[in-house]
């Protein structure tokens, strides 16, 4: 998939969210009670797109419920937003797709094998530096 391909891919879902709510660009007023609800919603008034790929339109439309923010681009440009999470400490992520099955087998095949091959490299040059 190329980038603009998955830029097509996200904007159609959020156009196919929005128009399921009635043409409503973003969700009702109210505010969740979860606060990492609450934060999406911060984030996605601020900007569509956070760090390099986090893109948050969904969860405005949908008032954060839930898993409402993707990372966009192509198989590589995910991985690298992917171990840039892992640098930055982060050891446990949840990666779900708006198409369950489809996008299980595509991460499965294409981005978790290049977040694994990296990780391995920062792992293997730690241990180097270590000696």
């Amino acid at each position: 998939m190329t980038e603009e391909q998955a830029w097509e891919k996200a904007r159609n879902i959020l156009g196919r969210i929005q128009e399921q709510r009635g043409g409503a660009k973003v969700a009702p007023p109210a505010r969740p009670q979860a606060v990492g609800s609450q934060r999406l919603l911060d984030f996605a008034a601020k900007s569509e797109i956070y760090d390099k790929r986090l893109w948050t339109p969904i969860a405005a439309a949908t008032g954060a419920a839930g898993n409402t923010t993707t990372l966009v681009g192509t198989p590589e440009q995910v991985a690298e937003a992917l171990v840039d999470y892992y640098d930055a400490g982060v050891t446990t992520l949840l990666i779900r797709g708006f198409d369950p099955l489809q996008d299980a087998i595509d991460y499965g095949r294409e981005v978790i094998p290049l977040v694994r091959k990296e990780v391995a490299k920062r792992e293997r040059q730690a241990v180097a530096v270590g000696r």
